[in-house]
C-alpha cells in the first residue's frame, strides 16, 4: 500500500448539505495526490446510513452513496491506485447495543462483498470498522469481527479484511488484539496521541482543547505518553507477530504551532520508516491538512510534511544514518545535564531524543543542550541532505 491518504469529510459526513454530494472529490484531486507520492486511497463511508436496522436489514444498493464509491473506484482503476473501502461511522456500537447491530453489520459485509467481489484483490481491499467506540469490549468486537470476516468469505477469499483494535482503533490496545484465524488479514491503528496536541483549537471536537498546546510538552503530560507507548506497542506486536500491519490515520491540527507540528510529524515519520509501514494521513485539504494553502502542490506543501512523509521525492528521511564513527563530532560526550552539547558546524535540525523516541531537547545549528536526567539518549541532527546520530552520554 506504501503511502495513502483517506478521502475524507465526504461520503463519512451525511451532516452535509445534499449529502453526499457529487463533487466532494475529483479525479483531479487524485491526480494531484499520485505527484504527491500517493499510491492508495482510503474511502471513508457511512453505509450505516443505507442499512435498514429491522430483518432482513435491506441495504439500499441505489442509493446515490453506491453511485459516488462506483465513481472513485473508476478514477482508481484509470490512475491504477489501491483503495480500502471503510465501514466508517455512525453504528454507535457498545457493550449494550452491539447484540441489536450484529445482524445489519454482518448482512451489510455480506452484501458489499458481494457487490465487489469483481474488483482486483491486489488492489481493493475491505475494512470492517473505523475505530470502534471506548465504550465496545475487546472480545465483543472479536464475535462481531469473525462474524462478518465469515459473511465476506462466504462471496470472496481473495480480497484482503482489514481489523482493528478497539478503544478508538487505538495502540495501546494492540496487545490485547487476538490474532484471527482468517489469513488474509491485515491489522491496523490509528494514532492522534497525544490528543489534546493533534486536536487543538477544533471547535467540533469534543472536549475542546485549546491552542497553545506544544509537542513535546515541556511538563509531559498524561495524554503525551500515549504516543510513545503506543509506538512501543507497535513495535512489539510487528516483531512478535510478523504480521501485516498499517497506519490507517493521523494528522496534526493546523491550529498547532508550525516547529510543535514538525516536531510531531518528524517523529511519526522516524517510526513510519524505521518500522516499514503503510500509512494514510487525515486528512488532505480540511482540519489537518500538510498545504500552506489551497492552492496543493510541492510548492505549498510545509516542508517538513514533505521530508517526514516522503512525498514528491523527497528521501531525505530515508537516508538516516546510524553513524558509528560520528561520536568524536559532538563535544563532550559524557555531557552533564544542561550542558551545552556542540555538533559539527554547518549542523542543523539538532535533537535530542530517549530511548523510547520522545524528543527532550531541540537545539539551534550546532549546538544543543544536554537533558537534565542522567541517561543513554540519541543525537540527531542534519548535515547538507544526510541526517546522523549517534549516542550521548549523561552520567
Amino acid at each position: 500500500m506504501g503511502k495513502g491518504m483517506n478521502i475524507s469529510n465526504w461520503l463519512e459526513a451525511p451532516w452535509q448539505t445534499g449529502w453526499p454530494t457529487p463533487d466532494g472529490y475529483t479525479k483531479g484531486h487524485l491526480q494531484l495526490m499520485q505527484e504527491a507520492g500517493i499510491q492508495s486511497l482510503r474511502l471513508p463511508v457511512q453505509f450505516f446510513q443505507v442499512v435498514d436496522t429491522l430483518p432482513p436489514y435491506t441495504v439500499d444498493l441505489g442509493h446515490a452513496l453506491f453511485t459516488r464509491i462506483d465513481t472513485v473506484i473508476a478514477w482508481a482503476d484509470e490512475l491504477g491506485m489501491n483503495v480500502i473501502i471503510d465501514n466508517h461511522h455512525g453504528w454507535d456500537l457498545n457493550n449494550d447495543l452491539w447484540r441489536n447491530r450484529q445482524g445489519a453489520f454482518t448482512h451489510l459485509w455480506s452484501v458489499l462483498a458481494q457487490k465487489y467481489m469483481g474488483l482486483d484483490p491486489d488492489r481493493y481491499t475491505f475494512e470492517l470498522l473505523n475505530e470502534p467506540t471506548l465504550f465496545f469490549s475487546g472480545d465483543s468486537l472479536e464475535v462481531l469481527f469473525n462474524d462478518a470476516i465469515d459473511s465476506i468469505r462466504q462471496h470472496t477469499t481473495d480480497h484482503t479484511i482489514i481489523v482493528s483494535p478497539h478503544l478508538g482503533g487505538s495502540a495501546l490496545m494492540l496487545p490485547e488484539m487476538p490474532i484471527y484465524a482468517d489469513t488474509n488479514l491485515i491489522y491496523t491503528w490509528h494514532t492522534y496521541d497525544p490528543l489534546d496536541f493533534t486536536h487543538q483549537g477544533l471547535t467540533w471536537n469534543s472536549p475542546y482543547f485549546p491552542e497553545g498546546n506544544p509537542f513535546p510538552h515541556p511538563d509531559t503530560s498524561f495524554l503525551e505518553h500515549w504516543v510513545y507507548n503506543g509506538w512501543q506497542n507497535v513495535a512489539d506486536w510487528k516483531q512478535q507477530n510478523a504480521l501485516p500491519i498499517m497506519l490507517g490515520e493521523f494528522g496534526v491540527s493546523n491550529y498547532a504551532d508550525d516547529t510543535s507540528a514538525c516536531n510531531w510529524m518528524t517523529y511519526v515519520g522516524l517510526h513510519l520508516r524505521d518500522l516499514d509501514i503503510p500509512w494514510f494521513y487525515w486528512d488532505w485539504q480540511w482540519d489537518f491538512t500538510m498545504f500552506h494553502s489551497n492552492t496543493i502542490g510541492a510548492d505549498s506543501i510545509i516542508p517538513c510534511f514533505r521530508t517526514a512523509l516522503g512525498l514528491y521525492g523527497d528521501n531525505t528521511l530515508g537516508v538516516m544514518e546510524d553513524e558509528r564513527n560520528v561520536d568524536a563530532l559532538i563535544w563532550p560526550n559524557p555531557a552533564e545535564a544542561g550542558m551545552p552539547v556542540r555538533l559539527p558546524a554547518g549542523a542543523a535540525s539538532a535533537r535530542i531524543i530517549t530511548s523510547d523516541g520522545r524528543v527532550v531537547s531541540i537545539g539551534q545549528r550546532s549546538t544543543v543542550s544536554a537533558p537534565d536526567l542522567p541517561g543513554l539518549y540519541i543525537v540527531q541532527w542534519q548535515q547538507g541532505s544526510r541526517y546522523l546520530r549517534t549516542k550521548l552520554i549523561v552520567p
